[in-house]
Formats: structure tokens, sequence, C-alpha cells
């Protein structure tokens, strides 16, 4: 009976050892844990140390700290008049192709190595570079979102209406590798396309089309109502990833709360209204203040008008931009339209502007709800006549007429380049070949 007495005592004891201990155990890994929470540094081994929460602060900004920079491919083919839908088509796919890669970092096809081999390459130039396209296009009329068939002020009889826009619902992965297989046929459907005339009379060839078949109207997915494009008139489309650009984002100094929250709500972006995302980028020591940068839509879409604004400044031309108006305007007339959609922060369509438009086609629409003779053209103003001027002196008759026909669009195309590259603080490339997008 003694012997059974002292075992259970022996057991109990040795229970109540048992448990004391893990007892402890616990109680120092809760400690950790919430040591870990309030900003303590832990070494395995070590001594547990306490570092203030400047230091600590300073330090994790330091790890997010983010340098925004890119590269933009510029495809001059300004000399072209492309049709709408085919460019349409090459600026749809990109744009489509960018939000997929950067949001699943993999374009998912499935095909066969020669098709891989050409949809690696072509992901490749997608991260590396954001795209600038510059042409002219064929006399056609488009709808942006916010346009009516009022707008259109031709016989209703003499066109049709062709939705542009709803592609963006149907694409998938199998547009890719469709578009990446033709790429070489879209580069011989421009090099076959017209080249500018200037002393081509174009209205002439589109009031006598209209009259015997219908012509189609292009309603697409860009801000803006409804606007012309063609010959005399050199647009420029942007597929960017409007966050590479510092110059995007609006600065502020806020003072350091401890929580940190870095919005990005996917969707998309338009000129109603946007999702903000901001950046940390420097975070002060002394007084626990940081800049934020964020994204700024309004600043984004004054950058595109700025482009058009110091492009213009090379010809001396006095252009500026007006509250509550989006374009580039010489006095009370615009110059330059502007009209973009953005999605997931990165955008398609441009900007358009007027060198040598003939007016006679802005009669049958109200272009961006303005008359017609809301309207000007570089061809009318007098900084650039006072140019052709000196021009004309040129004793060789042969070198006069080639300079009257392509200088003023050339420096145009050079000025351009040269202002997005300001602008954005980007490193930029220039070439007529659609086919290095691919390569």
């Amino acid at each position: 009976m003694i012997k059974k007495l002292l075992f259970v005592q022996v057991t109990l004891t040795i229970m109540v050892l048992c448990f004391t201990k893990r007892l402890k155990n616990e109680k120092k890994i809760l400690s950790i844990v919430c040591v870990h929470l309030q900003g303590v540094k832990y070494r395995k081994h070590r001594k547990s140390f306490v570092q203030s929460p400047n230091k600590f602060l300073k330090k994790k900004h330091n790890i997010q700290k983010v340098h925004l920079t890119n590269k933009i491919f510029i495809f001059d083919l300004s000399e072209k008049l492309i049709n709408y839908k085919l460019a349409f088509e090459l600026q749809h796919i990109l744009h489509q192709s960018k939000i997929i890669l950067k949001h699943e970092n993999k374009i998912h096809t499935f095909s066969n190595n020669s098709e891989c081999s050409k949809i690696k390459k072509f992901e490749k130039n997608l991260k590396k570079y954001d795209f600038c396209f510059m042409l002219q296009h064929t006399p056609c009329y488009t709808l942006g979102s916010s346009a009516h068939l009022n707008d259109i002020l031709l016989d209703k009889k003499s066109y049709f209406v062709e939705e542009l826009g709803d592609i963006n619902n149907n694409f998938v992965s199998s547009d890719v590798i469709q578009f990446v297989n033709k790429y070489e046929c879209i580069k011989n459907e421009i090099e076959k396309c017209e080249t500018y005339n200037e002393k081509k009379n174009y209205f002439e060839n589109f009031s006598q089309n209209i009259n015997k078949t219908k012509i189609p109207i292009y309603r697409i997915n860009r801000g803006g109502k409804a606007t012309y494009h063609g010959p005399g008139q050199l647009v420029l489309y942007f597929i960017l990833d409007l966050k590479n650009y510092t110059s995007n984002y609006s600065e502020r100094d806020i003072v350091h709360q401890p929580k940190h929250n870095y919005d990005y709500e996917k969707g998309d972006i338009n000129m109603e209204g946007y999702n903000k995302y901001t950046l940390p980028d420097e975070l002060d020591t002394n007084d626990i203040k940081k800049t934020e940068h964020s994204f700024d839509l309004h600043k984004t879409i004054n950058n595109f008008q700025k482009i058009g604004v110091k492009t213009l400044e090379k010809f001396k031309i006095n252009a500026h931009t007006k509250e509550g108006s989006i374009g580039v305007f010489h006095k009370d007339k615009k110059l330059i339209s502007v009209g973009v959609k953005i999605r997931k922060y990165i955008s398609m369509h441009g900007m358009a502007l007027n060198f040598n438009i003939d007016n006679n086609f802005l009669k049958y629409l109200l272009s961006c709800g303005m008359r017609h003779d809301d309207y000007t053209s570089l061809h009318e103003l007098d900084e650039v006549k006072n140019e052709k001027k000196i021009v004309i002196k040129m004793e060789n008759e042969r070198e006069k007429e080639t300079a009257l026909q392509s200088t003023l669009l050339k420096e145009l195309a050079v000025n351009f380049a040269h202002s997005i590259r300001t602008i954005y603080n980007a490193k930029v490339k220039v070439s007529n070949d659609i086919c290095r997008i691919f390569l």
C-alpha cells in the first residue's frame, strides 16, 4: 500500500513539473511574438534588442523605395496614310498584352515551339519598352464614349457605324498568337499604304466615294466625342504603362502613420474618376514624415498636352491649354485634340495635331462638340508661313518642292520624339520598322 502511494506521489510531482515547464515555454514564445509585433528585432542564440521606431521605419521605407524608369520605342510612320482599323488593331493588341503581362507576368498560350519562341521575344519587348506610333490616317470619323450619332452631319444613307470598342471584351490569348504570327503581313500592309502627298485633293476623292458607297464610322473605346482623322493630321498613339513615369505623380508631405496602406484597386481608370496608387519615397527620421507620391490622372492628361505645347514651341508657336477643356490651342482655336483610354494604368489612343488639314472634312461633324471653324492648322499660322517663305528662296526648284512637302512633317516627328523624351524623362528609340516589336 505504501509503495502504491509513493508511486502516485512521484507521478503527480513529475506531471506538475512538466506542466510548469510547458507554461514557461509558452509564455516565452508569446512574449517573443509580441516583441516582434512591436518592432523588436530577434536573433536566434543572441540576446533580443529593441530598435527605436524611427530607425525601424526608415529601414522599411528604404526597402520599399522605388525608382521609376522606362524606355519608349517610337515608330515613325508619319508619312504613311494608314487605315484606321489596322492602326486600332495594332494598338489594341499591344494594350491588352501589356495588361495581361503586367498582372500575370506571362502570356499563357498553347502553341508549338516556333510560336513559343516568338511569344517570348514579344513578351521581352513588352516588358522592356512602352510604345508610341506616329502616323496619318486615310479619311475617317470616330465616335468616342460620350459621342452621339447626331455629332455626325453626313447623310445617314451614306454611312454605317462599326463597333470597334467591343473587341476589348472578347480578348483572348489566341489573339496574341495570331497577331505575332502575322506581324510580317502587318508590315507589308503598312508599306503598301499610300504616302502622304500635300498637293493631292483628298476631299474631292472622299466626296465622290460617299456618293457611291457607305463609309464606316468607327465607335471606339476612347474618351471624348466625334473626331475626324485624315491626311494632313499627325496622330500619336501611346501604349504606356503610366505608373512608370514620375511626371504622372503628385507629391505631398504627410505625417507618418504606423499603419501603411498602399491602395491599388483593380479596374478601369477614366476621366470621371480613378483609384490612387501611392508609393513611399523617403522618411524624415527627425519629424517622422514622408513624401507620398500619388498617381494623378489630371497630371497624366496634362502631360499629354505638355508634349503638344513643347513640340509647338520648337516652331515658336505660342500654344496653350484651356481650363475646363482638353487639348492644345493657338489663341482661341484648337490645334491638337487629345483623347485616351486608360485601363489598369495602361494607355491607348492619344493625340492628333492638324498640320495641313482640309477643313472641308470638319464640316461633316461636330468635332469634340465644336464647330469646324473653331479649329486651325499649322499651315494657316503666320509662324509656319514665314518659315515656308524662307524655304521658297532656295534656287533649286526640285529641292524647293521636296522641302515644302516634307520638312514640316519631318520636323514635327523629330520634335515630338524630343518632347516625349523630355516630359517623361525616358530613353527613346525611333524606328520605322514595325517588326522591331517582335524581334
